[in-house]
């Protein structure tokens, strides 16, 4: 399949009607975004010369409302991602000015400033019907944590450095259960295999999204009636939000495993896959 000489992702307002917002459960906030991101990632998969894409905006939303009065904030998922400049998340996703509320951090790490920007969302934005833990493959910040736990010498230039520490230390426990998963299912000389830190760097970034999902998914549990919570990662080549799977990329958001023979199971799955076997070999 060729690839369309221009692609064109336009956001529009003509003023000749509004947009609204429609009520959404979770189930369908789910849909809505993952069908975003393939009509996104799709843009590059067509045979058409010219591909064009128009995500219609409201007045409102641009603040040019005729009583002049500011915009609700009105989205209806909140997405925590990576701070990398490649996984830009209202585009990846497929979405309008003023339907994803984006806290954004390198290496998506849930601290304590991005804990309270997605409480303050769950607790006053009634519109609030999903919470989406984003990664990316090739994460610059995940890639460090797993430099550190290869080469603990050199971790210790880290160690000083307390803001960057902090990333580092938060990924850690993703690397470490991507490690042990790498090493249980190809064996303990995986490591001497020249493609093993790309391999376990995608891993701990799949690893560690499901992880930090579980996590919210406990810190919110009283919201849970209304609002669920999912993850995904952003995959750079094929621009798809999903998972490694046995035999390929499994596109769209998922829940989070529960408790630790659940996330031992995906692990050891995650270490088969063809993605991060082929990372691997």
């Amino acid at each position: 399949m060729g690839q369309p000489d221009v692609v064109e992702i336009c956001w529009r307002y003509d003023g000749s009607e509004a947009v609204q917002r429609p009520e959404l459960n979770s189930a369908e906030a789910r849909a809505l975004l993952d069908a975003g991101n393939e009509a996104f990632a799709g843009l590059g998969d067509s045979d058409q010369r010219e591909v064009h894409r128009v995500v219609q905006l409201s007045a409102s939303d641009l603040g040019l409302a005729a009583d002049g009065a500011p915009p609700p904030q009105e989205p209806f998922a909140a997405v925590l991602g990576c701070a990398d400049a490649r996984v830009p998340v209202d585009l990846v996703f497929g979405q309008r000015v003023n339907d994803l509320f984006t806290v954004r951090v390198a290496g998506n790490v849930l601290g304590n400033e991005c804990a309270g920007s997605l409480d303050y969302a769950v607790e006053h934005l009634a519109t609030m019907r999903l919470l989406v833990v984003m990664g990316h493959t090739r994460c610059g910040a995940v890639a460090a944590a797993v430099d550190g736990y290869l080469n603990p010498i050199g971790y210790l230039g880290v160690a000083a450095n307390l803001p960057l520490r902090s990333i580092v230390d938060a990924l850690t426990p993703a690397v470490r259960g991507a490690d042990v998963a790498l090493r249980l299912r190809h064996g303990d000389d995986a490591v001497q295999h020249p493609g093993y830190r790309s391999a376990l760097t995608d891993a701990a970034v799949v690893l560690h999204a499901a992880l930090t999902a579980d996590v919210v998914r406990q810190t919110f549990t009283d919201h849970l009636d209304h609002i669920d919570v999912a993850w995904g990662v952003y995959d750079l080549a094929s621009r798809r939000v999903g998972s490694p799977g046995a035999a390929a990329w499994e596109r769209g958001l998922r829940a989070a495993p529960k408790g630790a023979d659940e996330f031992q199971a995906f692990a050891r799955d995650l270490a088969g896959s063809a993605h991060i076997t082929a990372l691997l070999d």
